[in-house]
């Protein structure tokens, strides 16, 4: 072991101390660098960490960061899902796991609505786990798409997360969104495949609704209406990226203003309700920003002592790009069974996408590919997060066994598509080709 590898086992000795006796995420990745500046830098360093710190705050794409999280927060208090989830109830309840699809799609809805995960899951688990779990579904076919369609979030624009990952990887946000559309949909669609076909091959797992329960055609195409506005949210969001009439930072507004008139139009729209969207906003992204002031720290000294470079360097003189990713997404695994998406993207981007670029594959391909594998991270007993955010609304029959056996299914489906885009980089790349072709 050479002394230049010293450093960095410092910074990663610093990061596991701080995760092992939980210490804030933000202050372990700040307080980690700057120790490890100060033994083998000096005191000289701290400057250099200060202005790229201060450089991340003056970004003008973290803007949006903000107005997609007060976006996600109003449409809780607008009675959309409530609206969304009734009119799925009935479209697809006549059908074996009708309301387990239904849960999928509306999760997904929710996802190019708000751009983060926690919404689905917990409003998914408040409003629908109850009620098929009276229904007599199988525990597993009613908890399982709740977590696997709520952890879209990370992938489906408008994710924050790709959000971040554009702004550290330099790319354009509009291709990333344009990018995760179609893997978004194919995760959608098997998700709903496999609970259909298993309630098709076994009715008792997720019984269909009863015939006096059931309503009219007519009656279908007045709660039809309950769509509108969650069309015409995803369209004013991602149609005027797409379109070029704005930026993502624009979008957001956009998406933040038609979320309050959501709210203002089913008349949810009240002082309380702004405040309670202000205050969430305010908080999750204080948690979030001082995340990545942390990881700035960090990747900033990580760079300095020449860690890029030595990792980089080793993994490319292994010549073989399939090891190369093999290492990448076994890192990423391994990582995410202790830290948010956030910081997984700060500290590992800037190392693994020179490598990627080098190998000559395209930042945005492997941006949907991250979000794809942090997605599954998400999912994966015993640490994912969106396991705990279910059971913290879930009734008490609902233990966490029962969640982590529903979820092994569809980790399986969430693994088979990571290979997919893998071996397949142009179900990433078509789109955004296509799209930004004609502009």
């Amino acid at each position: 072991m050479t002394f230049e590898w010293l450093p960095i086992i410092v910074l990663v000795a610093g990061l596991m101390f701080g995760l092992i006796s939980g210490f804030p995420m933000a202050f372990t990745l700040g307080g980690s660098s700057i120790v490890a500046s100060w033994i083998f830098i000096g005191f000289d360093s701290l400057p250099y960490v200060a202005t790229n710190t201060f450089g991340m705050m003056t970004n003008v794409i973290l803007i949006a960061m903000p107005l997609f999280i007060f976006m996600a927060c109003v449409l809780e208090k607008s009675g959309v899902t409530h609206d969304l989830y009734n009119f799925m109830h009935q479209l697809l309840g006549s059908l074996n796991g009708g309301l387990a699809m239904g849960t999928i799609a509306i999760c997904a809805i929710i996802a190019a609505m708000s751009g983060v995960s926690t919404t689905g899951v917990v409003t998914m688990g408040i409003i629908a786990l109850p009620i098929m779990l009276k229904m007599k579904y199988d525990k597993s076919i009613a908890i399982g798409p709740i977590l696997a369609g709520g952890a879209l979030g990370l992938l489906i624009p408008p994710s924050v997360s790709l959000v971040i990952y554009g702004m550290i990887a330099r790319v354009s946000i509009g291709r990333l969104f344009a990018g995760a559309i179609i893997p978004g949909l194919i995760l959608v669609f098997l998700y709903m495949a496999y609970v259909g076909i298993r309630c098709y091959l076994n009715p008792s797992l997720g019984p269909a609704l009863p015939k006096e329960d059931r309503v009219p055609f007519i009656e279908k195409l007045k709660l039809a209406k309950s769509l509108v506005l969650p069309v015409l949210i995803i369209v004013s969001v991602l149609g005027s990226i797409f379109a070029g009439l704005a930026s993502p930072t624009e979008a957001a507004a956009v998406g933040a203003g038609g979320a309050v008139l959501s709210a203002a139009i089913n008349r949810r729209l009240s002082w309380d309700v702004l405040k309670d969207a202000c205050f969430r906003t305010m908080s999750i992204n204080g948690m979030i920003m001082w995340i990545l002031f942390g990881a700035a720290c960090f990747t900033s000294i990580f760079f300095r002592t020449g860690g890029q470079g030595l990792i980089g360097d080793m993994m490319l003189g292994l010549e073989n790009k399939w090891l190369i990713f093999g290492i990448i997404i076994a890192t990423l695994i391994v990582l995410g069974c202790f830290l948010d998406e956030i910081t997984q993207i700060m500290i590992t981007v800037p190392v693994f996408l020179p490598i990627i670029v080098h190998l000559g594959y395209d930042p945005v391909w492997f941006g949907v590919l991250f979000m794809t594998q942090v997605q599954m991270d998400y999912l994966t007993p015993p640490f994912g997060f969106t396991l705990f955010y279910l059971k913290g609304v879930a009734p008490p029959e609902v233990s966490m066994a029962d969640i982590y056996k529903s979820i092994l299914p569809f980790l399986c489906i969430q693994l088979f598509v990571l290979l997919l885009i893998l071996f397949f980089p142009q179900i990433v790349l078509w789109l955004p080709e296509e799209v930004f072709a004609l502009r």
